[in-house]
């Protein structure tokens, strides 16, 4: 009989395993290297390997899992979970990790456990802050620019003196003096970019030998997903916590290293074996996703490549379909085919809505497939991370919430200090600040003593020690849930009365929006009532594009090719497929930058199941410019069997395209025994208005007098209170109360 919490015997685990596999789970001591090809069940493998270390006695404390997303962390630990139910097996991304272990450790590493997780926009406000005070022009040297530069050194291990002392063209000098100036600032305000959630931790493990010796011994067993994606840092911190217990397993695959931007060092995982010369090497690939016209198609692609670990893909998977090129003869031609395929597509009954995908090389070529999806009816996604989080009136409410956690948080406090309007004006700010750097003490310490700046009086003075108060008060409930806590931060700062009393419908769709990142904290908190507020604040820093794309809702999901990493769908579009966009300009100088973006083009061949569409136009709106585009090199480097249609003669609605595609589906059909004939499609015709039961649901399409047409996105709450969620082409994403709200269903007849 299985002890409590074991799976039964170590074969249960192995029984529907391949030998490749089987011999990954079983590896005992030392190093490990897993080369798992594109859908090669390697998240099977790696937890496979915990519950199979558990079940050798192995103590679940001392097994850490690394991966790069919250999403991906989530379900390696649900599966193991399944697999060893009540295990405590510490699964998290490298950035939690190490944020994990500034707290944990904060005492021995001389920090402030309550610091606050920067995001770009707060690091580059720091930045501009550092290049003003040393008087450098911030046009020619762009706080970007120089956030970049530092963001590299960081991830480097490279601290500002260490940074300066290589520093030998004038760029690199500039960025030496302000990186000093900035990290003042980051430090005084008790902040941490995300840089620093890596670069510390192996500052730390590099130089305090005695912490480190701790934490290897603690975690006698490190398994890293997405090996080839790792930084400097990354390594770093992977390497130190494996000298007294080398028991490394990383996998990864250097054909899908596509974060060279972000400081990721495709040599990690190709010199691992020089690094550890007693490591294991076992490679996956047997692919359980793709059919055979896929992977012959992107193995011909990514084989061009020289920097790689020569694999070949095999599966036992049909032949499926040909891949496709398709060529329109613009931008607005190409979105339009690709919804309008996807639409017959469905109507056909041959795919719902979220099996297909449409990836971009770039965020920016998304507003025409938007304007499409709208015209068409078709539900959509579009997987950009933290949009919700980076709307204004919600960024206002973090800054409260983070300047609870860390009073000492500049930028929070300069955020919401006259955020509702308390007659604070820039003057007096300016003299706060000068008052709280000549007695180095916070900018929220320095409100409270605002009877001390005689520069500073009337309303400002009132406004500065009525904010200090309200703050200081609403710090005593911090032990609060977090839901619970932002409700009493609407209401004693005034911001929800604000919004409330304003004749704006902007503010309307505002408030909304509060009242939801009420409802994000109340599920947060639900799913474990341990969790702080500081924990749902260090959630959102975190995460990534990813973490909040949907997957059981029947709409197309539109992401970059980047976001796609780890994912999977029946059907693939890949758009734009040009010159200058895929493989982007910036790559086109160095071989090793154009051997990158190959990568990047074959992760997206990768991600279909059954069918995949690489489309390019002639023509390509882009930055203002209607430029003439030319294919991608990449297409030139598919084998002769790939399929290349010409869709020119759509003429923006592409209809052309469709009525061949239908034709090409009804003889595939017709040869498989069942008949795919769709009626065709007809021209939208509003419906009546607001339908008497109030039966809106997500996916309806809407018109609005004033916004258009748009697709409803979400629909919540009951009774007078029921809210619905509306993209428009134009206009973006609306929220409007149910009853009060004009609108006509749009049907198709």
């Amino acid at each position: 009989m299985s002890s409590p919490g074991s799976t039964g015997k170590p074969g249960d685990l192995l029984a529907d395993l391949t030998e490749a596999q089987r011999a990954a789970v079983t590896h005992g001591e030392g190093p490990l290297l897993i080369l798992a090809g594109a859908g090669s069940g390697k998240t099977r493998v790696i937890t496979r390997r915990v519950a199979y270390l558990l079940q050798q006695g192995v103590r679940a404390g001392n097994v850490l899992a690394i991966t790069f997303t919250n999403k991906a962390a989530g379900e390696m630990r649900q599966r193991v979970e399944q697999l060893v139910p009540g295990n405590r097996v510490w699964v998290s991304t490298f950035h939690s990790l190490g944020a994990r272990l500034l707290r944990q450790y904060a005492d021995r590493l001389n920090l402030d456990k309550n610091f606050t997780i920067y995001d770009t926009d707060d690091r580059n406000k720091l930045v501009k802050d550092a290049l003003s005070a040393l008087g450098i022009d911030d046009i020619k040297f762009t706080p970007e620019r120089i956030a970049g530069a530092i963001s590299k050194a960081k991830n480097q291990l490279l601290h500002p003196k260490a940074y300066e002392q290589q520093a030998h063209d004038f760029f690199s000098q500039t960025v030496a003096k302000v990186y000093v100036g900035y990290e003042k600032r980051l430090r005084a305000a008790n902040g941490m970019d995300f840089d620093d959630l890596l670069y510390l931790p192996a500052l730390a493990l590099r130089h305090n030998e005695e912490l480190r010796a701790d934490l290897d011994s603690r975690f006698k067993y490190v398994l890293i997903d997405e090996y080839q994606d790792t930084n400097q840092a990354q390594y770093e911190i992977a390497r130190r916590l494996s000298i007294h217990h080398p028991n490394l397993c990383v996998v990864g695959d250097p054909d899908q290293s596509i974060y060279k931007w972000r400081g990721s060092d495709i040599k990690n995982i190709l010199d691992f074996e020089r690094d550890f010369p007693a490591a294991r090497v076992i490679t996956l690939t047997q692919n359980y996703r793709s059919t055979k016209a896929i992977l012959r198609a992107a193995g011909r692609v990514i084989d061009q490549n020289k920097q790689r670990k020569k694999k070949e893909l095999v599966t036992d998977n049909p032949d499926g379909e040909p891949v496709r090129v398709l060529t329109f003869d613009n931008g607005l031609d190409e979105a339009e085919g690709a919804v309008l395929r996807i639409k017959e597509t469905v109507k056909a009954g041959r795919f719902r809505y979220r099996d297909h995908a449409i990836f971009l090389r770039i965020n920016a070529l998304t507003r025409s497939l938007e304007s499409a999806f709208v015209k068409h009816g078709v539900p959509f996604q579009i997987v950009k991370g933290l949009a919700f989080f980076e709307r204004k009136e919600n960024r206002d409410v973090l800054a409260y919430l983070r300047l609870l956690v860390n009073p000492q948080d500049t930028v929070s406090f300069l955020r919401v200090v006259n955020e509702p309007p308390r007659g604070i004006g820039k003057v007096s700010v300016e003299r706060l600040q000068q008052y709280s750097g000549q007695n180095e003490i916070s900018l929220l310490t320095a409100a409270g003593q605002v009877q001390k700046i005689p520069e500073i009086k009337g309303k400002a003075a009132t406004g500065l020690r009525d904010f200090f108060r309200l703050l200081t008060d609403l710090r005593t409930q911090l032990e609060l849930p977090p839901h619970e806590l932002i409700r009493l931060v609407l209401d004693k700062s005034g911001y929800r009365k604000m919004l409330a009393d304003s004749s704006e419908e902007d503010d309307a769709d505002r408030l909304a929006n509060i009242e939801e990142l009420i409802t994000a904290a109340k599920q947060f908190h639900d799913e474990d009532n341990t969790r702080t507020l500081g924990d749902f604040l260090e959630q959102i820093a975190l995460a990534s594009d990813v973490d909040n794309w949907d997957e059981k809702t029947d709409c197309v999901s539109v992401m970059t090719l980047h976001a796609a990493k780890g994912l999977e769908f029946p059907v693939v579009y890949m758009l734009a497929v040009e010159q200058g966009l895929l493989p982007h300009e910036r790559s086109l100088a160095k071989d090793e930058d154009v051997e990158e973006e190959r990568r990047l083009c074959f992760v997206g061949m990768t991600r279909a199941m059954k069918e995949l569409y690489m489309c390019h136009s002639r023509l390509r709106e882009f930055r203002g410019q209607a430029l003439y585009a030319v294919p991608s090199m990449f297409l030139e480097e598919l084998p002769p069997e790939v399929e290349h249609l010409d869709s020119s003669a759509a003429r923006n609605t592409a209809r052309g395209a469709i009525e061949e595609w239908r034709t090409r589906v009804n003889q595939t059909a017709q040869t498989a025994g069942y008949s795919s004939r769709t009626p065709p499609v007809k021209p939208i015709t509003p419906s009546v208005a607001n339908p008497a039961d109030g039966s809106y649901a997500a996916g309806q399409v809407v018109q609005h007098e004033e916004y258009g047409i748009g697709q409803i996105t979400d629909v919540s709450g009951f009774g007078a209170l029921r809210k619905l969620k509306i993209r428009f082409a134009g206009a973006g994403e609306k929220t409007f109360v149910a009853d009060k709200v004009k609108l006509k269903v749009v049907q198709r007849k």
